[in-house]
């Protein structure tokens, strides 16, 4: 990594011609290995083990800066904290760490340009020591705990700058001149709850699968599992989208990747009026997890990673993909056969979607309008639409599926990335953006190259000695090096897993191992 970027060499355009050259040894660039396994005809893994441990690169404990000017001066366990601050705020910090005994780093953070947004200062992080061990370094956290700061361990090697490693890369390649099988997104069982990527492979008989979009993992987000963007299975909606996202479509099975930003309009028609706007498809009524729903959503209707929007009015429908239970509480629901018939309708307590059929919960004044539409024996019929950037809408066939995530990372063979549009820049909190784009993470991405050949690539993580990962600029250079010209990144940190030949071939970062994810985007053998 040479400030912050891969070195891409003349051999790229052949890198994943079947066996990843070298790149051409330079000076300054890190040494690598690379392993090439042949996991189906069309199909293989390469391995990457880049770079070792920077001898600049160290331990140290980040002190929890106050988010609001009206905390008090002294620390107060109770004050809201976050790792970036103004100057005054971090100069502040930094005077109590003082007078308590300690001395305070009070360092800049600069975000580099992105398509849109800076480059410029991005904020003041307070650090405090030098440690060659993270026990050190936990050890002096927690002496600062106990003296009312907020501290938090961190390896300078994941900041997001120069740096020599290591990293530890997969990348899968699927050529579709030798592979007759399909690369799809997939849920496999059902929409609510969580499976590891390597039970959903196993369960649907992938060759190969690495873990799909971002998904709600707390129950105060919505459903646990429950998708955070759009999905497409089998050329069918099954989830509304993070309006204004990009989001990933593969074609005929995985031949054709197209990368876009989309929207979804869901709608109710009776047998008589105007149709009535639903506000999602397959999730939790009133909690719209990363935002980017309709007018009325608070805090906003444009999207906003890893934030909860909320409405109180809103009229959702499920369908029997979703499994169950589904989400009860204040409000109405009724209950749809087969043929879009009112079977029943009452209080929201309904807990399964009858096969064939749907569900539609609403609550706040959205309930009211269900009440007097939705009577017994009449009928309803739900419709559905996906456009593009231009309000077209957008068809889907049987061998079509979509999988959510963001930001996009490469387009038309250079890195080009929007973080405000994707919701990565949270208004007054600069902390969330250093923390989740600037700093290295575990990432996963997919993308296509100028042949048409699939890239599904994992970038390990969060272990020092083993691998720094990705900020999201760094995660746009290495898919650009290995010849896409189109990528986006999927879900990343705990869930960036690897699944090939039925065993999980990277090292997930949480503590308790492979992390339960929502869904998958999987490599099929022909026949499946």
């Amino acid at each position: 990594m040479i400030g912050g970027r891969w070195v891409r060499g003349a051999a790229a355009a052949a890198m994943l011609s079947g066996g990843l050259q070298a790149l051409p040894a330079q000076a300054e660039t890190p040494a690598e290995t690379r392993t090439v396994r042949t996991v189906a005809p069309g199909v293989t893994l390469t391995t990457i083990d880049r770079g070792a441990l920077s001898p600049g690169d160290f331990s140290t404990v980040n002190v929890g800066i106050p988010t609001s000017e009206d905390v008090p001066p002294d620390p107060d366990p109770d004050a809201v904290t976050a790792v970036l601050g103004t100057k005054e705020t971090a100069d502040r910090v930094a005077a109590q760490l003082s007078a308590a005994g300690w001395t305070g780093r009070v360092e800049a953070v600069r975000m580099p340009r992105f398509a849109d947004a800076g480059p410029g200062l991005l904020g003041y992080r307070v650090r405090v020591g030098h440690y060659a061990t993270e026990a050190e370094a936990t050890a002096e956290a927690a002496r600062l705990t106990a003296a009312g700061f907020r501290p938090s361990v961190s390896f300078t090697g994941q900041d997001g700058e120069a740096t020599t490693g290591p990293w530890a890369i997969h990348a899968l390649t699927v050529d579709f001149r030798a592979f007759h099988g399909t690369v799809a997104e997939t849920h496999d069982a059902t929409l609510a709850g969580r499976r590891t990527t390597s039970a959903i492979a196993r369960d649907t008989g992938a060759l190969a699968a690495v873990n799909g979009g971002f998904f709600v993992i707390s129950g105060t987000d919505g459903v646990v599992g429950d998708s955070a963007g759009v999905i497409v299975e089998h050329g069918r909606l099954l989830h509304d989208a993070t309006n204004g996202r990009v989001a990933a479509i593969l074609r005929d099975g995985g031949r054709r990747l197209q990368l876009t930003k989309l929207w979804t309009r869901i709608g109710l028609a009776a047998s008589r009026g105007p149709v009535h706007q639903v506000a999602g498809l397959n999730r939790a009524p009133g909690l719209i997890r990363d935002c980017g729903g309709r007018t009325g959503d608070v805090p906003t209707s444009t999207p906003l990673m890893d934030v909860t929007c909320t409405n109180p009015n809103e009229m959702v429908a499920f369908t029997p993909e979703f499994g169950s239970p589904l989400p009860t509480g204040a409000g109405s629901a009724a209950v749809l056969d087969a043929r879009g018939r009112v079977v029943s309708e009452g209080p929201r307590t309904v807990l399964t979607v009858p096969a064939g059929g749907e569900v539609v919960e609403a609550i706040g004044t959205e309930a009211a309008w269900l009440d007097a539409h939705a009577t017994v024996g009449t009928r309803l019929r739900t419709t559905t639409r996906i456009t593009g950037p231009d309000g077209r809408p957008l068809g889907f066939g049987p061998r079509d599926s979509a999988v959510n995530g963001g930001p996009r990372l490469v387009t038309g063979g250079r890195v080009t990335i929007e973080p405000r549009a994707d919701g990565l820049l949270h208004p007054g909190d600069p902390s969330y953006f250093y923390g989740w784009g600037i700093r290295r993470n575990p990432r996963t991405m997919i993308g296509v190259d100028r042949r048409g050949r699939l890239l599904l690539v994992e970038a390990d993580g969060r272990y020092a000695a083993h691998s720094q990962g990705l900020s999201i600029p760094e995660a746009g250079e290495l898919m650009r090096s290995l010849g896409a010209v189109q990528a986006m990144n999927l879900d990343g940190g705990g869930s960036s897993t690897m699944v090939v030949g039925g065993a999980v071939v990277n090292t997930p970062s949480d503590a308790t191992g492979e992390r339960p994810v929502g869904d998958a985007v999987v490599v099929l053998p022909a026949g499946h």
